[in-house]
């Protein structure tokens, strides 16, 4: 897979498990490293996982169960123990939430989960990538700087896509079955698009719109400065 590059200027939980690895901390180069797993037997309606710092990658698959894989990255002991990471179900919504210890220097989480792909998605990271893949529910995706990968499995009828970046870029595949309005804008950067949108030019930006198939679902995507890329898979 080509690298992202800028283009130019849930019912009820009946169960919840939460089991962080003891003693699997290790050295990897210079930086000391500790991993986290928690298993949900049911998966929620909604996951929403906020992330200061590192990456958010979340893949569907056919379980119905949720998945939470971390790995806790600092530049010594104290700082990735002082990592806190909470799964709380609240409704229909399971919230994973990174609490980084005051003043961190250097420290970042990287997350791995797993879910049903119907699962709607928000996710909120403040610097580094997030990449979700197989997913047929809402998806609301955020980082101020860093790179957003989305490959839907699905996009029509009720579903809403939202992704937003402040300085980074976006990559979103679609299947050649979607139904969406599309509207993307960069305030600098570029769009490319294998769907027939229209692309028009602003003074170092672009905004694209456009009807894919019947245009029921609706699909809007925003960059501050960087590039985006809409793909057909």
């Amino acid at each position: 897979m080509r690298d992202l590059r800028l283009i130019p200027a849930y019912a009820a939980l009946t169960a919840l498990s939460v089991l962080p690895l003891a003693g699997c901390s290790w050295i990897d180069g210079d930086r000391i490293s500790s991993d986290f797993h928690a298993t949900i037997a049911n998966a929620p309606a909604t996951i929403q996982v906020d992330n200061a710092v590192g990456s958010i990658d979340i893949e569907a698959w056919d379980k119905p169960s949720v998945e939470i894989d971390a790995t806790k990255r600092g530049p010594n002991y104290d700082t990735v123990n002082a990592i806190k990471i909470s799964v709380e179900p609240s409704g229909s919504t399971l919230t994973v939430n990174t609490q980084f210890p005051t003043m961190s220097t250097n420290a970042k989480v990287e997350y791995t989960i797993h879910a049903p792909a119907h699962t709607d998605l928000k996710l909120v990271q403040s610097v580094g990538a997030i990449k979700s893949i197989g997913f047929t529910g809402n998806v609301e995706e955020h980082t101020s700087t860093g790179a957003v990968e989305a490959t839907m499995a699905r996009l029509g009828g009720s579903q809403r896509l939202n992704i937003d970046v402040s300085v980074g870029a976006i990559r979103l595949t679609l299947p050649s079955t979607t139904d969406a309005a599309i509207t993307a804008t960069t305030s600098v950067g570029g769009i490319k698009t294998d769907f027939p949108l229209s692309i028009d030019k602003t003074v170092v930006g672009q905004y694209a719109r456009g009807k894919v198939g019947d245009g029921t679902a609706v699909a809007e995507l925003n960059v501050s400065t960087g590039g985006i890329e809409i793909q057909r898979e």
